[in-house]
């Protein structure tokens, strides 16, 4: 065989090879255990992904809100010429027992199969990211689940951005039967940006005057936000994502009369444990008994706990399952 048509044939099925090696997305979704599926919504395609065991009948629905990465859910990697299949989720599904469906909506722009190492920043997210998309996408999908379904119940628990999303998202539903509220803030962003500040000042690794400066920056620059709060276009968050968020989420806590399990970390530098202290306070007040307010003490944003000796130990699994013990214990 001439030795130039060997090195093509060697080169093609080298290339050929390595692009049948790429995985669909749902077949990362069903490495994982999950099901693939999809609905039509308000001129929209929302993907979304479920996970069960075994063959009972489901009688429980849980949704998982994640926080406000722009990355998918599952994705792949190359590596050494092998394809890694990736879930970025958290684990804690594969505690679930027979009797519950879980679910997790992918986000909007992340729908296809997408090489980790080279993540799009997707205009249509851009254009849609807000607390109102999310929880009209959430929303739907509960819609869709129980109307083919009669669920006894309908757990959902966000965590980070995913909380205020759950907690707008109870105020709309009149299914949603518990609500697990983690690692959110009370208050929106910006405040928590001049806490941070604040914090710095009383650890003395910046002055009282720089600490002042910067949320008088952060003021002001929310002021802009407001100005043009539509606005969607940018590098990072859009004004129309800043000003979504903007709804204090206790705003709607407060409104909810079904179980409300919050769960903070003391030591959360994405969303300071300071002001989430109002939330207890504040269903006191009002003499409302529907919250349990949990803290891990130690932990950050990530329920993350680093002893002395520098070992780290994810509590992650462990609130998952203390708080689908109290979804038990507490009926809406």
């Amino acid at each position: 065989m001439n030795k130039f048509l060997t090195l093509f044939l060697i080169l093609f099925l080298s290339v050929n090879c390595k692009a049948q090696s790429i995985p669909t997305k749902t077949e990362i979704v069903e490495h994982y255990g999950f099901q693939q599926k999809s609905i039509e919504a308000n001129n929209e395609v929302i993907v979304f992904y479920t996970y069960q065991k075994g063959i009972k009948a489901k009688t429980k629905l849980i949704f998982y809100l994640q926080g406000s990465d722009p990355s998918p859910q599952f994705s792949y990697r190359i590596k050494d010429d092998k394809v890694q299949k990736l879930c970025w989720l958290n684990g804690e599904f594969n505690n679930i027992s027979e009797e519950y469906l879980y679910v997790v909506i992918e986000k909007i722009g992340f729908e296809k199969v997408i090489n980790e190492d080279d993540i799009p920043k997707p205009k249509i997210y851009q254009e849609k990211n807000s607390l109102g998309n999310r929880v009209s996408r959430v929303n739907s999908v509960i819609e869709h689940l129980t109307s083919i379904n009669d669920y006894e119940k309908v757990i959902v628990y966000g965590h980070s951005e995913g909380a205020p999303v759950g907690a707008k998202l109870a105020t709309i539903s009149n299914k949603i039967t518990h609500l697990g509220f983690w690692a959110g803030n009370a208050l929106p962003d910006y405040y928590d940006f001049i806490i941070e500040n604040r914090i710095e000042f009383y650890k003395g690794t910046i002055s009282d005057s720089i600490a002042q400066s910067r949320i008088d920056k952060n003021i002001d620059g929310f002021k802009e936000i407001v100005k043009d709060s539509l606005k969607t276009n940018g590098n990072g968050y859009t004004n129309l994502r800043w000003w979504s968020y903007s709804e204090p989420p206790i705003n709607n806590l407060l409104k909810l009369d079904i179980p409300i399990y919050v769960q903070v970390a003391s030591l959360d530098k994405s969303a300071p444990i300071e002001s989430s202290y109002l939330i207890p306070l504040e269903f006191t007040r009002l003499k409302k008994s529907n919250l349990t307010y949990k803290v891990c003490v130690g932990c950050d944003h990530g329920f993350e706990l680093t002893n002395k000796e520098g070992k780290v130990e994810r509590k992650w699994k462990q609130i998952f399952d203390d708080f689908i013990d109290w979804t038990e214990k507490n009926a809406p």
